[in-house]
């Protein structure tokens, strides 16, 4: 039994080291992407508000409203993508832990 278990550490640790160095790129991209979203998001409620007032077009407000949650569901699933990567690498690290 203790080796089978042995086996199974060494076959989990290029796993973890794997999950290790894709969490680190998923979460450098979901901040970056994070970051950038504020911006955009901060010109885009500039560009409804002026459409609102200089146009009236709603039509135009409905299409920036749509960017904007384009925008929101595409960091949504990026940070799910992020918190699943987390819960398994932990998973696997307790695995590789436990006796």
């Amino acid at each position: 039994m203790i080796i089978i278990r042995l086996i199974e550490k060494l076959i989990l640790l290029p796993v973890w080291i794997i999950l290790v160095l894709l969490s680190l790129c998923i979460k450098l991209t979901v901040n970056l992407y994070g970051f950038v979203k504020g911006i955009f998001s901060f010109l885009l409620i500039l560009l409804i508000i002026g459409t609102i007032v200089c146009y009236q077009d709603w039509i135009q407000v409905a299409v920036l409203l749509c960017i904007e949650i384009a925008a929101f569901l595409i960091l949504f699933f990026g940070c799910f993508i992020e918190v699943a990567v987390d819960m398994l690498r932990g998973r696997v690290a307790d695995r590789l832990l436990s006796w």
